[in-house]
């Protein structure tokens, strides 16, 4: 209860609290309100009748008819009130509003009261002592729940009869008033416990309803929640209570239980575990939770998840299981942690699991373990002409012949990625490790027949590391077998290497020269472009000159083409290079008075990648040299990559005016269809051929073929390697139109460079 001045639009008259409360109020004081207007009604009308031939008509009856309108009106409206359901702000204003009559009425009651006790007589007055006090007695009780209106009317009941006893009473009126005095106060305490019985009464009560509708509420919002729910007591561990969707479920796997679902309340949990003793412990400790679980039930699986339901005062109420079939989700999940350890293709373990299976291996000090890098040798070629669909057919007989030669106990087959394969040795013995590479690079060296392509030729090249001695680190072991293999490559492929310190000192000198290329690319600090004459036979003048790049290092000197261009070609240097050469060339052309051409050969990475087209127009424009004059040398092996893409290439280059010519013709993978696909400009003998035609005749048989051919299409043929007069005369007798070797000059470099070279040449 709020108290604020009796007279305020919230005061005495009108109790703070909730809705509940307020309407709760209004109720009791429907049923006791007319009551106590009765009281008044009858006690005033005998006063009246006792004062009638004391006190004037207006102030006998007058006054007591007028507050009998008045009480018949309020009595009427509350009894009315109590067929109606008020809103709280309703009920809220009513009672205040009958808090201020009320006392209005009283003090008018007083007033009368006064009036009448000047005109009376002993007898009379004590009456009216009498009825005031019985008036203000009844009143209170009848006020119970609007305690503001109480106190006030008991107020003004106590203060009128003192006031008349100071006006001249009796000692038994004095008594009287004190009496009603002390009734006054008592009542008022009890009043006030009973209001705040009430009122706590009716809270509580309001409470619960609404913590019962709440609940209802979250009960039918988890009852329509796509996700399965259950309580469960926690002693017992029985069910009671499931919402919609667990019903459901369970009727989906009533087969694998020995219950239905329309009996799941009062069902024990034991049902859905195999160890219902772990799982009543955990359900019997909140410590314990949250837990989650699967559980295996016949072919379907339950993702389980045990909360806890705390009360507000902390107890430990139940817990809450939330539950669903995911059967699909966990063989989805099994899928993906098997393609997160095993290769898709082939089914062999992938770079995870052999990087984990080492790790354990090796985890122990003193415990011994081979590592064989197996690399295709040639299956880029297979993938890139023949499709991926072949090369994939290709990797599954691959995987098959590996997991038959290396099925020794403990050995795992791996697939890395790509065309790269591991095997994990249970040993680190030299010899034996040996042999099962060598067995490695038979085996798939040996032709193999696909139902689709025929008989497909690849081969392998295997490196080698030893644990401990090679590294008893995965990292270290991982690399070095890396490092192997890679030699085993650069050897010749087909073999098999074991690691060394000298593969290694190779790696890092191939490190070193790596980082030494990108810094000399920013730079261009000691890359020249030297060129070396094509002649004319015909004329004897100078038809073109060939770009070559060449490198001096400040501490190496001149470093072969032979070795950095690879190395740009591994490290993805080779477009910086190629655009250096191509724009070099382009410059020095322009500024030959001959009228020369310029022949620039590309590698095999920069055709078919959609650089090179723009690479050249761009060297062209910023030179200003015509497109005619410019020659770019491509080699079969080139086209053999991604032969679609590199003749389109080519188209593109021939469109812009540029001449295309066919490079080292008659090694590798000479085939006559790429003269069919692409009208190349000239095609150059390869100097192998020439150096050795004098001494071999199938030699000089393949330059007269290859001459020959030539003339039939119409295509220029050039002849490297010339170096002696005896050369020369019989690539003239073949036919050859064009001639480059040691005969007509050595690569040189640029009047500009001429200085700066021999300075570099004379520190030497």
């Amino acid at each position: 209860m709020t108290l604020h001045w009796p007279f305020g639009r919230e005061g005495w008259f009108s109790a703070a609290g909730s809705a509940e409360l307020a309407v709760a109020r209004y109720r009791r004081c429907a049923q006791h309100l007319p009551m106590m207007y009765a009281v008044l009604l009858v006690n005033m009308w005998l006063l009246a009748a006792i004062f009638a031939r004391q006190a004037p008509g207006w102030l006998s009856i007058g006054y007591p008819a007028a507050a009998s309108v008045f009480c018949a009106v309020r009595m009427r409206s509350w009894l009315r009130a109590r067929r109606r359901e008020p809103t709280p702000a309703r009920a809220q204003a009513a009672l205040a509003n009958t808090g201020r009559l009320v006392v209005g009425l009283v003090i008018a009651q007083s007033a009368w009261t006064f009036a009448l006790y000047g005109r009376g007589d002993e007898a009379t007055r004590s009456f009216l002592f009498l009825s005031v006090a019985t008036t203000t007695l009844s009143a209170m009780q009848c006020l119970v729940h609007l305690r503001g209106a109480a106190i006030g009317l008991a107020a003004v009941g106590n203060a009128t009869l003192l006031a008349l006893c100071l006006v001249g009473a009796t000692p038994f009126d004095l008594a009287a008033a004190l009496s009603l005095l002390a009734a006054s106060a008592g009542g008022i305490g009890v009043l006030t416990d009973t209001s705040r019985d009430f009122s706590q009464t009716v809270n509580a009560r309001a409470e619960e309803v609404r913590r019962t509708k709440e609940q209802e509420l979250l009960l039918r919002m988890i009852d329509d929640m796509p996700v399965a729910v259950m309580t469960v007591e926690p002693r017992t561990c029985v069910i009671n209570y499931a919402n919609r969707m667990s019903k459901t479920l369970i009727r989906n796997i009533e087969h694998l239980l020995p219950i239905r679902a329309d009996d799941l309340i009062g069902t024990s949990i034991d049902v859905f575990h195999r160890s219902p003793g772990h799982q009543r412990r955990i359900l019997a400790d909140p410590r314990n939770l949250p837990h989650n679980a699967r559980i295996r039930l016949g072919g379907e699986v339950l993702d389980l998840k045990i909360s806890a339901i705390i009360a507000k005062d902390g107890h430990y109420m139940a817990p809450m299981l939330t539950w669903a079939l995911v059967t699909k989700e966990a063989e989805a999940e099994n899928r993906i942690r098997h393609l997160a350890h095993y290769d898709a293709l082939t089914g062999l373990p992938n770079r995870v699991t052999l990087r984990r299976e080492l790790e354990d291996r090796l985890a122990s000090p003193g415990n011994r373990a081979g590592l064989l890098y197996v690399d295709l040798d040639g299956f880029k070629l297979v993938n890139d002409t023949r499709g991926h669909q072949i090369g994939d057919a290709l990797l599954r007989q691959v995987t098959a012949r590996l997991k038959r030669v290396c099925n020794g106990p403990a050995v795992t087959v791996t697939r890395l990625e790509g065309d790269e394969f591991a095997v994990l040795l249970p040993h680190d013995c030299r010899p034996q490790a040996q042999l099962q590479a060598d067995l490695v690079v038979t085996a798939l060296g040996t032709p193999f027949d696909l139902e689709d392509a025929g008989t497909i030729q690849i081969g392998a090249s295997v490196g080698i590391a030893l644990a401990p001695e090679h590294g008893g680190v995965p990292d270290i072991l991982l690399a070095r077998a890396d490092m192997a293999l890679h030699a085993a490559k650069e050897a010749g492929r087909g073999a098999a290497l074991i690691f060394s310190a000298e593969l290694e000192g190779r790696v890092q000198e191939r490190v070193r020269l790596e980082d030494a290329l990108r810094s000399v690319l920013a730079s261009r600090d000691g890359l020249f472009v030297f060129y070396q004459p094509i002649v004319n036979l015909q004329s004897g003048r100078v038809a073109a000159r060939e770009a070559l790049a060449r490198w001096h290092h400040p501490r190496h000197g001149w470093i072969s083409p032979a070795r950095f261009v690879p190395v740009a070609e591994q490290c993805g240097l080779i477009d910086r290079l190629g655009a250096f050469i191509l724009d070099q060339a382009c410059r020095s052309a322009a500024r030959w008075t001959d009228g020369a051409h310029v022949a620039v050969n590309v590698s095999a990475l920069q055709l078919g990648k959609g650089t090179l087209v723009d690479a050249v127009a761009a060297a062209l424009a910023d030179s200003g040299l015509p497109a005619e004059r410019l020659e770019i040398e491509v080699t079969e092996t080139a086209l053999l990559r991604d032969e679609h893409r590199g003749i389109q290439d080519l188209l593109s280059l021939r469109e812009m005016g540029v001449r295309v010519s066919l490079d080292d013709f008659g090694t590798g993978y000479s085939s006559l269809a790429h003269l069919r696909t692409f009208a190349f400009d000239k095609i150059k003998i390869d100097g192998s051929f020439v150096r050795d035609a004098l001494a071999r005749p199938e030699c000089a048989a393949v330059v007269g073929a290859i001459a020959g051919l030539g003339k039939r299409l119409g295509v220029r043929i050039v002849a490297e390697g010339v170096e002696t007069e005896a050369q020369l005369s019989l690539v003239r007798a073949e036919g050859c139109q064009e001639v480059q070797g040691y005969l007509y000059g050595r690569p040189e470099p640029t009047e500009a460079d001429v200085p700066l070279v021999a300075l570099l040449d004379r520190r030497l």
